[in-house]
């Protein structure tokens, strides 16, 4: 009978990705007579390189170094027969070869806990409560015709106020949606780099909160859009709003390179074929000097203080944007990835995102699926699989720079997420209404958050998930945190889960191991007392838990040696 399992330390180590010349082992366990392991690197046409494996006690064994960084696949022949991975990594028969990314460089890391917030439905002082702000975002358009247009008062001088809450919840790094000069209220529709949109506070509201952060701590993170620009910009200019010479108004403009024109002037290449967001050919040497260059975009508002960055679209956003964005930063870089960044295939071609020297991290959209199908179903297959998918794959830095959410701006509130409502649409294929089961929700979104802060990962806290907003996608999503009318009991909880990623913080640096059976789900972070979480329908919670969770029909908590409290 052989055995292998890569993402047990046993099998593999380390386990994971692996770094360029960092020595490798592997184990087959077994009684077999000859293995041999088959390596090829992907991309390359040579031939795949064979390596005896040395017989050892109970099995075989192999060191081997790799000397350069991208993907390799690997099989095992043992005893004439040819074995791969199935879809749980362990071994059979057949089956698609096991995967090694190997990696260059060190990321740059965080940790602790991202608090995500756009800023024009934070909070705006007292004098922005009004009923408007407790409303609805609208889905229709304007008098002229335009949508996200509708704007609740919220600013920098707002979220500057609330940094002590924010501190209580264990936040070190707080991430912004889009803040430069734009006219829409999501500002994904970029009008002018160099400014911070005064819808917002300015510059100097800017500045301002970036300063009272640091003072606690806390860092800024900003979302960069980098693949397409507003058609009201300064660099394209298609309304004459600003005083340039934009590529919509003559090829003379220096920003003309920066687009694609198959007609020009009214028709060019843009984002998913809106045309108020052209697409902007990110390799323009005009374009990487403004954006990546000593006085560039990116190094200017790093020396404003800014931490880092959430790069929107990065599937977009060819390999060399990347790698030179990433040389000229000294702040994280977080992708936005939906899939498993390692084996991402975009555009026809793999993505290189975690192989060093582009991404820190990406965002963990794979782990928000699992955790909900987890807490819905009850069966743990799914979470277990996409853990050890990810435990695997990427190399233990990425895999906690990931930053895991439960909800986004692109998602439903994970509390609708986590409703058994259907869906009723408008007749504008809109939301009319949602009826959700709040109470029964919020017992599953305890649930969720404590598993989500407790994977592999720094979690992120999408503004007012923690006080119990509710909202299917875009706009509904979008609504204004409820001041004064939190769910506070929610709120409690999640600066408890703040306090656990503080107490524990060199855990959560550390590796995980899965020590789950079909029936238990229980996850041991390995490092600073091995703090384990374990959830059940069954057991109960022990005096020992320093963090319980009872409701939703599950047992969960988290044994370690030191108090949160």
């Amino acid at each position: 009978m052989l055995e292998y399992c890569p993402v047990f330390g046993k099998f593999k180590s380390p386990v994971g990705g692996v770094r360029v010349n960092e020595r490798m082992r592997i184990f087959v366990g077994g009684d077999a007579e000859n293995a041999t392991l088959v390596l090829t690197k992907e991309g390359e046409g040579h031939f795949p390189v064979r390596y005896h494996m040395k017989r050892v006690e109970n099995g075989f064994e192999l060191e081997l170094e790799i000397t350069s960084n991208g993907l390799y696949f690997y099989r095992f022949e043992i005893d004439g027969l040819v074995f791969g991975a199935d879809e749980m990594l362990c071994l059979k028969e057949g089956g698609e070869p096991y995967m090694v990314l190997v990696y260059e460089g060190e990321p740059h890391r965080w940790g602790g806990v991202i608090y995500q917030i756009m800023t024009d439905r934070f909070y705006g002082g007292k004098k922005a409560l009004s009923s408007h702000w407790y409303g609805t975002p609208d889905y229709l358009p304007d008098a002229d015709g335009n949508y996200n247009r509708e704007f609740f008062g919220g600013n920098f001088s707002g979220i500057r106020d609330k940094l002590g809450y924010l501190k209580d919840l264990g936040v070190t790094y707080i991430y912004l949606n889009p803040i430069f000069e734009s006219p829409s209220s999501h500002k994904y529709d970029t009008g002018d780099y160099e400014k911070a949109d005064d819808g917002l506070g300015g510059d100097e509201q800017f500045d301002a909160l970036v300063s009272s952060a640091k003072e606690l701590n806390i860092g800024i993170i900003l979302d960069g859009v980098f693949s397409h620009t507003g058609a009201d910009s300064k660099y394209f200019n298609k309304y004459g709003t600003y005083a340039t010479v934009g590529a919509y108004q003559s090829k003379d403009s220096k920003y003309y390179d920066w687009y694609d024109f198959s007609e020009y002037p009214d028709k060019y290449r843009c984002w998913w074929e809106f045309d108020t967001l052209p697409e902007v050919n990110e390799t323009s040497p005009s374009y990487m000097e403004y954006m990546l260059g000593e006085n560039g975009i990116v190094p200017r508002w790093e020396r404003r203080g800014v931490a880092g960055w959430r790069l929107d679209v990065a599937d977009e956003l060819p390999d060399e944007f990347l790698y030179k964005f990433r040389a000229a930063t000294n702040g994280i870089v977080i992708g936005e990835v939906w899939e498993n960044a390692a084996r991402k295939i975009s555009y026809g071609r793999r993505r290189k995102y975690l192989t060093g020297k582009m991404l820190d991290g990406v965002i963990n959209y794979p782990f928000r699926e699992a955790i909900i199908n987890f807490v819905m179903t009850g069966n743990n297959f799914l979470l277990r699989k996409t853990l050890r998918e990810l435990v695997n794959d990427y190399p233990l830095a990425s895999l906690n720079n990931t930053m895991t959410v439960l909800g986004t701006h692109d998602t439903d509130r994970i509390l609708t997420a986590l409703s058994r409502d259907e869906r009723p649409k408008s007749k504008h294929g809109r939301l009319a209404h949602e009826q959700t089961d709040v109470a029964e929700a919020k017992e599953r979104l305890r649930l969720a958050s404590l598993i989500q802060y407790f994977l592999p990962g720094t979690p992120c806290l999408y503004y007012g998930d923690e006080c119990g907003l509710t909202g299917y996608e875009d706009p509904f999503c979008r609504k204004c945190y409820p001041w004064g009318k939190e769910d506070e009991g929610l709120v409690e909880w999640y600066k408890k889960l703040g306090r656990l990623r503080a107490v524990y913080r060199e855990a959560f640096e550390g590796g995980a191991e899965d020590l789950s059976s079909s029936d238990v789900l229980r996850i041991r972070r390995i490092g600073g007392g091995n703090p384990t979480l374990t959830v059940s329908r069954s057991l109960a919670v022990p005096a020992s838990a320093v963090i319980a969770f009872l409701g939703a029909g599950f047992s969960a908590y988290v044994t370690a040696d030191r108090s949160i409290f």
